[in-house]
């Protein structure tokens, strides 16, 4: 017990020293379910003396991954059946929904499977298992990361506010567009409390069908209907990524004689692998988020998964065989 304890204190304090430091890390997920993992084997600790460390420290792990899988799938479900409403007909969506219910399923298709008896079961059972654990581990990591990024974000003193663009409609910024725009004004207006009068730059490019470019009809928003002054504002117009955004907002800014770094302003879902990518292109710039619906969250949650995710796609492979062993370890326990 006192080992766990142990564990537990270190890997809290790790977590918080990390996240101070820099939280726009995907480690600090992994670690935050470090100390989530043993501070939970300590109390599974005290509550079944009489249960073996490694049989608690397993049941826990299994938990944990578990829990991580039904929160993913029915996250999966919730969102395709939001978009199916606004969206009827997607053969996508559907698919995905089937995705959904698997993982929320998956428990008893694993027992199914090993409760058969035969090799091929048992064989299917692990790797339906794995799967299973290491999706759920990941969602896990990820939601560790970025849920506590949009929760306490850094206070930031900046001279530039950089506003990422999104599509917009017959020309028209969208609700979510605007968002992210009142939330750079009310940066800026905190800011101007301290005597600072940062530049505002929208930025994005023309998409395939839209005009006029996003940070042109940004702009427009900015000044006619958010009050913000003209000369306060700055349009970047070619960019077409989210690193695109980044580094010709940075170019801009720096050629008007500003100096990094600066504000990122974005969606509350996007704003963890803003400030990661932000992070790998060298800008040490806080990334604050402007509020997103309920309806689009689940979607937009999930995809910002699937593509933060894709950066570590080693950590993906190096945990299959460790999960493997967890599901192997958990079918010989039943």
């Amino acid at each position: 017990m006192v080992g766990v304890g142990s564990a537990a204190a270190l890997s809290w304090t790790a977590y918080l020293l990390l996240f101070r430091q820099d939280a726009r890390r995907l480690r600090t997920g992994v670690v935050l379910l470090l100390a989530t993992f043993s501070t939970t084997a300590l109390l599974a600790r005290l509550v079944l003396r009489g249960r073996p460390t490694g049989e608690v420290l397993l049941q826990v792990a299994s938990a944990l991954g578990l829990s991580g899988a039904l929160a993913l799938g029915a996250t999966v479900v919730v969102g395709s059946l939001a978009v199916s409403r606004a969206e009827s007909g997607l053969p996508g969506r559907v698919l995905s929904g089937l995705g959904g219910l698997a993982l929320l399923l998956s428990p008893w298709v694993v027992a199914a499977l090993a409760g058969a008896g035969s090799p091929l079961g048992l064989g299917a059972a692990v790797i339906a298992g794995m799967i299973t654990m290491t999706l759920g581990l990941a969602y896990l990591v990820f939601l560790g990361a970025t849920v506590p990024y949009q929760l306490f974000p850094r206070p930031r003193e900046g001279t530039g506010i950089i506003i990422l663009g999104s599509t917009l409609y017959d020309g028209r910024v969208p609700p979510l567009l605007r968002r992210r725009l009142e939330r750079a004004v009310a940066e800026r207006e905190r800011l101007l409390d301290l005597g600072i009068d940062p530049l505002l730059v929208p930025s994005g490019g023309k998409g395939d069908a839209e005009n006029p470019a996003e940070s042109e009809a940004m702009a427009a928003h900015l000044t006619a209907v958010l009050g913000v002054p003209s000369d306060r504002v700055r349009a970047e117009t070619e960019a077409r990524t989210t690193e695109e955004n980044l580094i010709l907002s940075h170019r801009l800014l720096d050629d008007t004689g500003h100096q990094g770094p600066y504000i990122v302003s974005t969606s509350g879902y996007h704003a963890f692998r803003a400030g990661l990518l932000a992070r790998g292109l060298g800008f040490d710039d806080a990334v604050i988020g402007g509020r997103t619906s309920l309806s689009y969250l689940p979607t937009a949650t999930l995809r910002e998964f699937v593509l933060t995710m894709s950066y570590r796609m080693r950590w993906i492979a190096a945990s299959l065989p460790v999960t493997a062993g967890l599901v192997v370890l958990l079918l010989r326990a039943a």
